[in-house]
């Protein structure tokens, strides 16, 4: 009897303590748990860079370079910020270390700072969206490391950016011989017509990814384009089936709005972690700003007319087999710059490029809708960004704005500036590792 309750005493001894381990590894993991989400959850870069972009877009509908070079400077600056405290990718320009340093202190410091440089006079909504995320952060040496980091990362960019050119115009006098950009309904001005003086981001000059010469009059090619503008463009055209006035629509938002969200859609749903958040935003805005520079260098050096001057001035074009047709008018308004290469098809093939990177796999899918959809708020759905890069350019042609050789140049300039930027900037540091053993 004794015996037995000894043994009782014992196991029961042994069981409490076993009970109090497991409780207190529990405690421990579900800390060590708390502390992993936060470092690791992506809200906070989902949430900056919306308060980013509808600030970008209340101003001027990013109509201007203010929006996207704001956007790629916040989110360069959050992965900066980041990697200085656990490096994971190269670095776009901080190299600090900062270990401690509270990551959400960092970004919403950061963010702040970018944004109030930009948009003055928004300061109460960046305070207030900032503030909320630091004050989510418990007060301490960490939070103190965070909100310094974000002041340095912040500081260093703003920096940097300074004089860039961004908001210059330039001068611009429309030529006369055929084929030369006429102003098109609307306007009697041009947008950006000189970017010689702009700073890109990544690129070592503007010109580094010109398009060739466009195709000449005589050519095929432009026979065939000229030929399906003219009908698949054309304003209320009978030709053109109702899905591909679904989509002309759908897709005639700018880059600026269909590429952030579906960086936000795509990085929610499939769970991207902060530092791959922050890295697939800061991929794609500064893409995205460069990209401009690009396409609107090449534009301005070949100055090529719209298919509504085309077609309604087809007898000037010395070829017999284009046909003119004086009343012709393009689905959706022009808009004010010359046609050669398109740069939303660029913008379409770089973001599809830039998210399958970021991914590894083409397959990615994704519901929203757009700014331009008719009728507003219609969704469309993709499984594969091929398709979404291609009826991003073709929406070009079915709303009378673009010849298909334009289309086409386009989206090989978008792929091979995306392809530029994804693997010299911003790279895995194995990866980076791996290439510099690769050329010992």
């Amino acid at each position: 009897m004794l015996f037995q309750q000894t043994v009782r005493r014992s196991l029961s001894s042994h069981f409490a303590l076993g009970l109090a381990l497991v409780l207190m590894m529990s405690a421990c993991a579900s800390q060590e748990e708390t502390q992993e989400t936060k470092i690791f959850d992506n809200e906070i870069v989902i949430d900056l860079n919306q308060l980013t972009y509808s600030i970008a877009n209340e101003h001027d509908q990013f109509y201007s370079f203010i929006g996207v070079r704001a956007l790629a400077m916040v989110h360069l600056a959050l992965h900066d910020a980041f990697n200085a405290i656990t490096p994971e990718f190269a670095p776009y320009t901080f190299e600090g270390g900062a270990s401690m340093a509270d990551p959400i202190a960092a970004a919403a410091t950061a963010t702040q700072l970018i944004l109030e440089k930009a948009y003055p006079a928004r300061k109460d909504t960046i305070s207030m969206v900032c503030t909320k995320w630091l004050d989510q952060v418990e007060e301490g040496e960490a939070k103190a490391a965070g909100v310094q980091l974000g002041k340095s990362v912040a500081t260093q960019l703003i920096t940097l950016r300074e004089g860039d050119g961004h908001e210059k115009q330039g001068d611009y006098t429309p030529m006369t011989k055929p084929g030369d950009y006429q102003y098109t309904p609307g306007f009697d001005y041009v947008w950006k017509p000189d970017f010689s003086y702009a700073k890109p981001f990544t690129l070592d000059s503007i010109t580094q990814f010109r398009s060739p010469l466009p195709p000449s009059f005589e050519s095929e090619i432009y026979l065939q384009s000229f030929e399906e503008v003219k009908t698949y463009g054309r304003k209320g055209s009978e030709e053109r089936s109702v899905e591909q006035t679904h989509i002309g629509h759908w897709w005639a938002e700018f880059g600026e709005h269909s590429w952030n969200r579906i960086g936000r859609i795509t990085a929610v749903e499939r769970k991207l972690s902060l530092r791959e958040t922050a890295r697939l935003f800061a991929l794609l805005n500064m893409n995205l700003y460069d990209l401009y520079l690009v396409s609107f260098d090449s534009k301005y050096n070949y100055d090529t007319w719209r298919p509504y001057t085309a077609i309604r001035a087809a007898e000037r074009d010395n070829n017999p087999k284009t046909l003119a047709d004086p009343q012709w008018e393009p689905e959706m308004v022009t808009p004010p710059w010359p046609e050669y290469p398109s740069a939303h098809a660029a913008v379409g093939a770089a973001g599809a490029e830039i998210v399958s990177e970021v991914y590894g796999t083409i397959n990615v899918s994704f519901t929203m809708t757009s700014v331009t959809a008719e009728p507003p708020g219609a969704e469309r759905s993709y499984t594969n960004l091929d398709t979404v890069a291609n009826h991003c350019a073709a929406s070009r042609i079915w709303n009378g704005y673009h010849f298909r050789f334009a289309t086409e140049e386009g989206k090989k300039q978008g792929r091979q500036l995306a392809q530029f930027v994804v693997s010299k900037f911003l790279v895995p540091l194995d990866q980076g590792e791996e290439e510099e053993l690769s050329h010992n």
